[in-house]
């Protein structure tokens, strides 16, 4: 996969390079310097180093800015190695034209003061010349692969950012239509026995709809506004209910500018009132939202419970079964909330059915 990438070079690491350089030549010159040479002396010196740098940094440059990205990289590691021989031999030759250049020499005594150096010498020099030049190349294979790793998370992490973005979007239009099917066939069952409360209930629901539209658009919300909503949606419930119905709701926050998701504890409470609420006998139904509270005043997590009296066996029955509301509230949590909610629903044993959802404020 590596080849369909192309590595680009910025700005800042051509000067970081030029500093690298640089500091290659002004150490030595410092050097020269303390030991008592005057600044002219100091630069003169400095040629006897110029034709290693020449070799080290021009190893350098060919593979950080040519070989690895083209060859290495893209896995043409014949190639690549071929023309590291190729490339080290016309740099160590271009060396040596410039050391006699600058040395103003024609042979090795010159450089030894007449006294001939020993092969042994030559046959170390070249060795050790060679250790560096691997060690150079190996210096520009890991920093150009750091760089294609850091590209590929930096891609991969876009990806799933946008698949993530796309998969909450869908549930996010999956919820809608579900809560406003589950609204409105209960405003048609109450509008075959209370046509003056299905007034009043169309209009709680215009309000709510209007929320729905145009405020969950946003991947967040304040907590206050959702709270009105999920009030909103209690009242307009209760109107069909309210012969048989009792009610506990406490949904107060000390924190309502808390952002969060929206629509995010409606998908409970619809279950409860599916499963729960019944015009036929006295039923309950408890929402509460729990708050926690670090001593420094901060929110640290959120706690929403809905408990309510199950329907008889044969009302149950009668009950449409499945639905996308827990399902789409699971999914969503694991992709809003990884390893920071926890979901329970479950039977009490005393004929009660409690959900909580229990959050971690990030």
């Amino acid at each position: 996969m590596a080849q369909h990438y192309k590595l680009r070079t910025s700005w800042g690491q051509f000067a970081l390079l030029a500093f690298v350089i640089w500091l290659m030549f002004f150490i030595p010159f410092l050097g020269h310097m303390a030991t008592g040479k005057g600044v002219e002396q100091a630069f003169y010196s400095l040629k006897y180093v110029t034709p290693l740098y020449f070799l080290w940094i021009g190893t350098f440059c060919l593979n950080y800015f040519w070989l690895v990205p083209r060859y290495f990289l893209r896995k043409k590691y014949m190639v690549f190695w071929l023309l590291q021989i190729l490339f080290y031999w016309m740099l160590n030759m271009g060396a040596g034209q410039l050391a006699f250049y600058l040395y103003e020499i024609s042979d090795n005594a010159a450089i030894f003061g007449r006294h001939e150096a020993p092969k042994e010498f030559f046959v170390l020099y070249h060795l050790i010349n060679l250790l560096l030049i691997i060690l150079i190349t190996v210096a520009a294979i890991s920093l150009r692969t750091t760089q294609l790793n850091k590209l590929l998370q930096d891609e991969k992490a876009q990806i799933e950012k946008e698949r993530t973005e796309g998969e909450l979007e869908r549930l996010k239009g999956q919820l809608n239509p579900h809560f406003l099917f589950n609204t409105l066939n209960n405003i048609s069952s109450l509008a075959a026995f209370d046509p003056d409360a299905t007034q009043t209930a169309i209009a709680r629901l215009s309000d709510m709809l209007r929320y729905v539209l145009y405020e969950t658009s946003d991947a967040r919300v304040p907590l206050q506004k959702d709270l009105d909503f999920i009030q909103n949606y209690i009242d307009l419930m209760n109107i069909r209910y309210e012969d048989t119905l009792h009610l506990d709701v406490d949904l107060k926050t000390s924190h309502p500018e808390y952002q969060i998701p929206p629509m995010l504890f409606i998908s409970l409470l619809e279950n409860a009132f599916k499963y729960g609420a019944s015009s036929l006998h006295e039923c309950r139904l408890q929402a509460k939202l729990e708050e926690q509270i670090d001593k420094d005043g901060r929110l640290e997590g959120l706690t929403f419970t809905v408990r309510n009296t199950q329907l008889t066996d044969e009302e149950m029955r009668n009950k449409e079964k499945g639905g996308v509301g827990l399902q789409n509230l699971e999914k969503r949590l694991c992709l809003l909330y990884p390893d920071q909610h926890q979901l329970t629903c479950e039977e009490t044993g005393d004929g009660y059915y409690v959900a909580k959802l229990e959050l971690k404020t990030i």
